[in-house]
């Protein structure tokens, strides 16, 4: 695994270019990782406060993808994911309208009030199918 420094997040605090073991983070403005050093050890993740250091799956580094190219790629593939996953929630939610009247358990539908309460409840369910 590889690592790649997401420079609207870095701070050029340092903390990453102290702690790791290769010396594959050098620091400006930003960190930047050498991709040739970095031995994929992950420490400089977890010491970044800012979550700055994000993992690159090898065939991204291997194929030379820009990072955000595969970050935009990534972020589009999960807006499409959350999309469908509302879209489907609220389809299957669409038959069921507020409830009547506020009549409660037995005064509505099926219960008539006089004690049937879910046996009517299981009379309208077996309707519906």
């Amino acid at each position: 695994m590889n690592y790649q420094i997401d420079e609207s997040l870095c701070t050029g605090c340092g903390l990453c270019v102290n702690v790791c073991p290769v010396k594959a983070i050098t620091l400006s403005d930003t960190a930047h990782i050498d991709i040739d050093s970095c031995t994929g050890c992950g420490v400089c993740v977890n010491v970044c406060k800012k979550g700055a250091i994000i993992e690159v799956p090898d065939e991204i580094v291997q194929e030379n993808v820009s990072m955000p190219a595969a970050i935009a790629s990534g972020v589009a593939t999960a807006i499409g994911t959350v999309r469908d996953a509302i879209n489907r929630y609220t389809n299957s939610n669409t038959n069921t309208g507020p409830r009547r009247g506020g009549k409660g358990r037995s005064g509505g539908r099926g219960g008539g009030g006089r004690g049937g309460g879910s046996r009517g409840i299981n009379r309208q369910n077996k309707r519906k199918r």
